[in-house]
């Protein structure tokens, strides 16, 4: 079975995935051919690494054809961005550093007609520390003159050496000289707050100007040092930046999948070094963006603290006066919007770097709804929203995102659970009519034949039992079709967050999942975004009860509805919170459910709450609120406890493997162990898989050996 499973995966990972897209300008004109550049990650198995590659698209609109060039690996590129003109174009490179230390180089490379033109070695400067390429900090713009760029890094932090340290004989360095590079004694040892999961070693953050006419290198010191900046871009007059900053104190607490932590929208002015903020106190901020005729500023705005991730506001800014209005409020459940659709609100954590139509009257976005990404364009006159519709068949719509808008020319990245994504092309219709876009394929996929011969499902749901205010919660089911009735087992797959949800969008290992024979139904319980804020805000304090209630009422409803489900075969896998709820599940439900996989599963709240880089998530989660400054009390950690699958784990019946990442800062692997002697104690079958690695268990060598090994506990186990 083993070998089976490998050979699956090893086809399996030879499909890409579109990261990004840019329109050129020279090709976004009515009638000239379209050239695109997309960039696409890919498993490389043998180098055990993802890899990145680029890829050029000339798209004849008159026949509706794509030319594609060969594709080019990219893998150490950075960060990337093409200038205004398209004359230029700036590139952070990341590359293997030849010392002893292991550590990457970096360089920032200016491209500019057809050559290198430029190259920074950022280390040897030593302005700042290691330029932030992650999605929440990093930034690289062009001025509006194009003879600048604009990034942020890692600020700069005296060396500091032993209080006795052998020296070399006399130097010929002045003393002066010696004075200013004299490292502070002591001082290696000093802890240093940083953001936590997948940003170690990001402490605090700088904005940096490289002026390509000096070669010169500028920190800029006039943001408070109570904060981090993030997320910069420059003014339309190129006199000034605006952009994110989040707050450094009482505590950096994880940023990574947290669209709620307090930050402002900033605006400095760099003629007379003014800083100002434009949005209000108490709120969490991300994704600014001008408008192309620099009128207007939008940015995405949620209320600080609370959930980690819930309904957001498109704020806008009038730049001349500064005025901030809400183009598209908060959704509490749904609203019909233009074209007669449910909307859900917007849960994006981004929004993309162009999203503008060319004439600054509309934004376009994507989010999730419900089972699915949806995109959208509203108009900022008026607040309009009217979804961007692609034509599908049957019950399931797939997913769309988009990725870059040029004079309104958009591309999207469009694919489902049972075809990978690929990328569609459409103009933009005028104001009123964006309900009647007629998309074209840029790429096409052979859809694979596995995937083609199941059945996928959209499940509407209504939690039973209760006179709950959220009732409405949805699944999506896909599994083998025609096959005789209790043939097939189940796989239930709750998310992990809470406050996330599956769309249904292609999955590698989903496909796994089905191409051996499985039933997978993914939970969106209550507490899942893109069902209304109503329903995220909902589960706090309800924890360990109303979500295992949803989960094992969508997999019965799915026993009922699929006959082809075997109820004796009904496993259980997930991971974060979704490890949290399939270890509530089989302690709460001993009887239903033979195998489980948890990765990286929050056991025990309370232990958490001391441990984790996101405290703040074990009171919220838990009905408590987080004071940075008390200590907590023991009715707080009663509260967690009570909330937590640990005191379940006596019921535990069915053989439980658990994949633990060892540098996971989010739900420190304790979590894990911990749970896994309580298990061994009972006489529970357990086993426990620790990797090098954090949170996610992304990395390529990991994510291959636990899937195939989670497959192979199941199919040890189902009997």
């Amino acid at each position: 079975m083993a070998d089976t499973i490998v050979k699956i995966f090893k086809a399996a990972a030879q499909q890409p995935a579109p990261a990004s897209a840019w329109i050129l300008k020279s090709g976004a004109a009515p009638g000239k051919s379209i050239t695109l550049l997309s960039k696409w990650s890919q498993r490389n198995l043998e180098r055990g690494k993802m890899v990145k590659f680029q890829q050029t698209h000339i798209i004849d609109p008159s026949t509706s054809k794509a030319t594609d060039m060969l594709p080019v690996d990219v893998s150490t590129e950075s960060l990337s961005r093409i200038s205004n003109s398209d004359e230029h174009r700036a590139i952070l490179r990341e590359v293997p550093s030849n010392g002893s230390n292991g550590a990457n180089k970096q360089y920032l490379e200016i491209w500019k007609h057809h050559q290198l033109y430029q190259n920074y070695d950022l280390g040897a400067l030593d302005v700042h520390g290691d330029v932030y390429t992650d999605d929440d900090f990093s930034a690289l713009e062009w001025s509006p003159c194009e003879t600048k760029i604009l990034y942020v890094a890692e600020c700069k932090v005296p060396k500091s050496e032993p209080f006795y340290k052998p020296k070399p004989q006399d130097s010929k360095e002045s003393k002066e000289n010696e004075l200013e590079k004299a490292p502070q004694k002591g001082e290696e040892y000093t802890y240093r707050a940083e953001w936590g999961e997948l940003l170690v070693g990001k402490h605090q953050s700088v904005v940096v100007i490289c002026d390509l006419k000096t070669g010169l290198l500028t920190r800029l010191d006039k943001i408070p040092s109570s904060y981090s900046p993030a997320q910069v871009l420059w003014t339309p007059d190129g006199n000034g930046i605006v952009g994110v900053a989040f707050k450094n104190e009482p505590r950096r607490l994880g940023l990574v999948y947290c669209t709620n932590r307090e930050s402002i929208i900033f605006h400095l002015s760099l003629d007379k070094g003014e800083f100002s903020i434009l949005s209000t106190a108490g709120e969490a901020v991300r994704s600014p963006r001008f408008s192309p005729n620099g009128e207007y500023l939008i940015w995405l705005q949620r209320k600080a603290g609370g959930p980690h991730h819930a309904g957001q506001q498109l704020m806008c800014c009038s730049w001349k006066t500064k005025k901030v209005l809400p183009i598209i409020g908060l959704v509490n459940s749904q609203t019909s919007i233009a074209n007669g659709r449910p909307f859900y609100g917007i849960y994006a954590s981004r929004l993309p770097k162009r999203c503008w139509s060319m004439d600054s009257q509309r934004v376009l976005f994507s989010t999730p709804q419900l089972c699915r990404v949806a995109s959208y364009v509203v108009d900022i006159r008026n607040g309009d929203v009217t979804e961007l519709v692609w034509p599908f068949e049957g019950a399931t719509e797939g997913s769309g995102t988009i990725l870059d808008v040029l004079q309104n020319t958009v591309v999207m990245s469009r694919g489902s659970l049972r075809e990978p994504a690929g990328l569609v092309l459409a103009d933009l219709p005028p104001s009123g009519q964006e309900h009647t876009v007629k998309w074209m394929q840029v790429t096409t996929w052979m859809p694979p034949t596995d995937l083609q011969k199941c059945h996928v499902q959209y499940m509407p749901l209504v939690a039973k039992n209760t006179s709950d205010s959220v009732r409405d919660f949805n699944a999506i089911y896909i599994g083998p079709q025609g096959k005789p009735n209790g043939s097939v087992p189940l796989i239930v797959f709750p998310h992990g967050g809470p406050h996330s949800c599956f769309t249904d969008e292609y999955s590698l290992g989903v496909r796994l999942m089905v191409t051996i024979g499985y039933g997978v139904l993914m939970v969106n319980y209550r507490g899942s975004i893109g069902s209304g804020d109503d329903s995220v805000n909902f589960l706090p304090k309800r924890v360990g009860d109303a979500d295992v209630k949803d989960v094992h009422q969508a997999a019965q409803a799915a026993l009922e509805q699929f006959p082809c489900l075997n109820p004796k075969k009904c496993v259980l896998f997930g991971g974060s919170h979704g490890g949290f709820l399939v270890t509530h599940l089989s302690g709460q439900y001993p009887d239903n459910y033979c195998a489980v996989v948890a990765r990286n599963p929050v056991v025990d709240i309370a232990c958490m709450s001391g441990i984790s880089d996101i405290p703040d998530w074990c009171y919220t989660e838990a009905g408590l609120v987080y004071n940075p400054a008390s200590v907590v009390t023991k009715d707080e950690l009663d509260a967690m406890r009570r909330c937590s699958p640990i005191q379940y784990a006596s019921n535990v019946k069915a053989p439980t493997l658990l994949m633990l990442g060892k540098k996971d800062l989010r739900v420190p692997y304790s979590q894990g162990l911990l749970y896994y002697h309580t298990l061994h104690a009972n006489g529970v079958t357990t086993k426990v898989h620790v990797y090098e690695d954090v949170h996610g268990l992304g990395n390529v060598p990991v994510e291959m050996d636990s899937i195939i090994n989670s497959l192979l506990w199941f199919e040890e186990h189902i009997g």
